[in-house]
């Protein structure tokens, strides 16, 4: 029997919400923080085995959009914590949300994974529940904002983000300061979902993805510029890379020279992560889309120019964000593989 995303996210929330009022029964008419707390760290791990296993629910498991989504999309996020807070984002949400224009987009549909397109059609709504707010998923000319606030250490600062982030593809992740971060979504059906998910986990747990001490606004919703177009087809423009040639970690071609270049084109504090699968495959992930563009580049002249890069192949791939990456590195031949799944989430 399979379930669509919205239907199991409502049956998941449904647990939480049961399993939170044993939680303060305990803490409240049994005198027993204890359990309570105990409760309260096996909700969460819960929450990320189950965020783990619906990352890589296909397109066609969603409800297609229809007139005056977006507003149900909006009026679906649970309320903050204070009256004050809820009037402030309700008054926000519906400014942004009033730019937007309902009609669908005529651009290409967008791809969902790097290895496959999914064709998104719409469909009925049947076994759904009537008021189950409503994720588009087709391509959009909208890009949404979330800032987060709360400080994150320097040298973990981008994965930090962007292990918790699986609702779709990152334009960049930009530090505006010690303690405040922008992060662009693609598309502002990603950035809505992710804030409804994070403002569930407030309502429940108490903290949302990002832990204790950090708080998620949306910030604004905004129109696609010519870096956001270029993500949609055929372009595919992403954050991440994949570099493939037979034999190019051999003959005067190490993991750690390729690094040094990626980071020398990239710049100081502009990487999320590097990666080398075997002899043959590597992968960079990038703060941004354009930062992942200038090494593209670079490496496409060099294929030319440097004899240990001849013949490379460098393609854009699936952002982490919106399909997960599991990290396999191959080791000598017979001795195993070992196998590291990114995700935190």
């Amino acid at each position: 029997m399979s379930y669509a995303v919205n239907s199991v996210d409502a049956a998941m929330a449904e647990a939480l919400r049961h399993l939170s009022q044993v939680s303060t029964y305990f803490r409240d008419r049994q005198n027993n923080p204890d359990i309570a707390n105990e409760i309260g760290r096996l909700s969460t791990m819960i929450v990320m085995k189950f965020s783990e296993g619906v990352v890589n629910t296909s397109c066609h498991e969603r409800q297609a959009p229809l007139a005056g989504n977006w507003a149900r999309v909006v009026g679906a996020l649970p309320e903050s914590s204070t009256q004050a807070q809820a009037q402030a984002q309700t008054q926000g949400l519906a400014h942004y949300i009033s730019q937007i224009s309902l009609a669908p987009s005529s651009l290409s549909r967008q791809s969902l994974n790097s290895d496959e397109e999914i064709e998104c059609h719409d469909v009925a709504s049947v076994g759904l529940p009537v008021n189950l707010p409503l994720v588009p998923c087709q391509s959009e000319a909208k890009a949404g904002v979330i800032r987060i606030h709360g400080k994150i250490a320097r040298d973990q600062h981008t994965q930090y983000i962007t292990t918790r982030i699986h609702e779709g593809a990152l334009l960049e992740i930009r530090v505006e300061a010690d303690d405040r971060t922008r992060v662009t979504f693609q598309l502002a059906s990603a950035a809505l979902e992710f804030m409804k998910s994070n403002h569930e986990m407030v309502k429940l747990l108490g903290y949302g993805r990002f832990g204790h001490g950090y708080h998620v606004e949306l910030a604004e919703i905004v129109d696609w510029n010519d870096d956001l177009r270029r993500m949609n087809q055929p372009i595919r423009e992403r954050r991440r890379l994949s570099f493939a040639r037979k034999r190019l970690f051999a003959e005067g071609m190490t993991p750690e020279k390729w690094k040094h270049d990626v980071r020398s084109v990239a710049g100081p504090g502009a990487i999320d992560f590097l990666w080398v699968f075997n002899s043959g495959n590597a992968t960079a992930v990038f703060n941004s889309t354009s930062i992942a563009r200038r090494v593209l580049e670079a490496f496409e002249t060099w294929k030319n120019a440097r004899t240990v890069y001849s013949g490379v192949s460098v393609t854009y791939s699936s952002d982490p964000c919106e399909k997960e990456l599991a990290l396999v590195r191959e080791s000598r031949a017979n001795m195993g593989r070992g196998y590291v799944r990114r995700t935190i989430r």
